[in-house]
């Protein structure tokens, strides 16, 4: 054919064209399940644009070669830049055959000598994968697993139609262990179910097998062995922290699933060693309506890990997983006080109040105070007061004031520094207070002085 193109093209004189042979016999495979694939043959000389295909059960009777009598026969055609053609669906485990043409700038071939096929019969499916189990509660655990993922299930005449689920324990009280097994069978396509009627202190591993229009196929591999202990409450997911300060953190956690034992309370631990050896607090009796919880009492610039753990009646459950290590602030100065005032002024004595501190990891040890006669607190005097609590705020009394007008600043110590001097206080001791006709508004301290 390509020779007969070839002069042709070359303008040989040609009288008579020849008659185009007959098409290479195609390549035919089998595949699983009733299904073949077809792969055409021709040169790239042959400058094939397009083929056809056409195929027929074999009647066992008639000649597949000759053109008349016998079953009719399916008929495609595709381009020529669709060198593979997979048939599926076809009828298993009986003979086929099948013919291809080809066209080329001298028209189309004839068909190709008969090539025989028998598609496969469908086989069982491979075995699941993953099987995994999880303890719901204290007679039931939820089993998953992943289909198989074969030819024996991707046509469509050969999807799973059911499952099995073959649940195993070891001996107990007595039992044979031919008789510790019990078989169950889901007349459904799933990934999912759930078992139940477990009894509780007993390892169970679970198994999982698919089933076709071929049969069963095999179990699959054993699951990781579960024990459905007393219905306590289950390993909670590692808590979260956030929002650390020098002495507290807000930890974050979730509830277990519910479930008829309710839970009745949380526990928290924590500790700032690695391996928890040392320096372990933990704190009791949290709410079982609480999902977070301030935790203070920590020092300053320290990493802590956190565990958790649900209660119920009948006990507790096992620590969950460590959190991920948070630190708390580190220590620094007091921040600087704020609203210093001087709500009380009598004659030569009054009271300094203000916001307490923020300490910042430290307690404050003592205050600072200082006086001045001018703005700028040039020439200032500073002294060490004796501070209370009044009420919310900090105090201190100040006697011996002469007649002239004063700003007071105030400061915080602890173990880091000193804070910033607080903003100045105005007191002019030489204009009469408002108070100062009203004696009994004086301070039960002032009054004594």
């Amino acid at each position: 054919l390509s020779s007969a193109v070839s002069r042709a093209k070359m303008g040989l004189d040609i009288l008579q064209a020849a008659a185009l042979p007959k098409a290479a016999e195609p390549i035919v495979l089998p595949v699983p399940s009733g299904a073949v694939k077809v792969l055409p043959r021709w040169a790239d000389e042959d400058e094939v644009s397009k083929w056809r295909l056409k195929y027929r059960l074999h009647d066992g009777a008639s000649d597949p070669d000759q053109n008349e009598g016998g079953p009719p026969w399916v008929e495609l055609e595709l381009r020529h830049f669709t060198r593979e053609l997979p048939l599926s669906g076809l009828a298993f485990g009986q003979l086929h055959h099948f013919k291809v043409a080809i066209e080329t700038p001298d028209g189309w071939s004839d068909w190709s000598s008969a090539v025989r096929c028998e598609p496969p019969a469908p086989t069982p499916p491979g075995k699941c994968a993953a099987v995994y189990a999880k303890v719901l509660d204290g007679s039931s655990c939820l089993v998953r697993w992943t289909k198989p993922l074969d030819f024996a299930v991707a046509t469509p005449n050969s999807q799973i139609t059911r499952y099995r689920i073959l649940v195993c324990w070891p001996p107990q009280h007595h039992q044979q262990p031919e008789d510790c097994y019990r078989e169950i069978v889901l007349d459904e396509d799933t990934d999912s179910y759930t078992v139940s009627d477990l009894v509780s202190l007993t390892d169970y591993y679970f198994q999982v097998g698919a089933e076709n229009i071929a049969g069963w196929g095999d179990y699959s591999d054993p699951s990781p062995v579960v024990n459905v202990v007393p219905p306590v409450p289950i390993t909670l997911n590692q808590p979260t922290l956030r929002r650390a300060t020098h002495h507290s953190v807000v930890i974050q956690w979730q509830h277990p699933p519910v479930s008829d034992v309710h839970v009745e309370s949380f526990r928290f631990r924590y500790t700032s060693s690695t391996d928890w050896s040392h320096d372990v607090e933990e704190i009791k009796n949290v709410a079982a309506n609480l999902s977070q919880y301030v935790i203070e009492g920590l020092r300053p610039g320290q990493i802590y890990i956190f565990q958790v753990r649900a209660l119920n009646r009948f006990g507790m459950g096992i620590w969950s997983e460590s959190s991920i290590p948070i630190r708390t602030l580190d220590g620094s100065a007091p921040s600087k006080i704020w609203d210093l005032q001087a709500p009380y002024i009598y004659k030569s004595f009054i009271r300094l109040t203000w916001r307490p501190v923020e300490e910042n990891g430290y307690s404050a040890t003592s205050h600072l105070l200082r006086f001045a006669h001018m703005p700028d607190m040039d020439g200032a005097v500073e002294l060490t007061p004796v501070v209370f609590r009044e009420g919310d705020n900090d105090a201190c009394d100040i006697r011996h004031l002469r007649k002239f007008k004063y700003y007071f600043q105030v400061a915080a110590i602890n173990k880091m520094g000193m804070a910033e001097w607080s903003e100045p206080c105005v007191v002019d001791m030489t204009a009469p207070p408002p108070s100062i006709q009203d004696t009994t508004a004086k301070p039960a301290a002032l009054k004594d002085a």
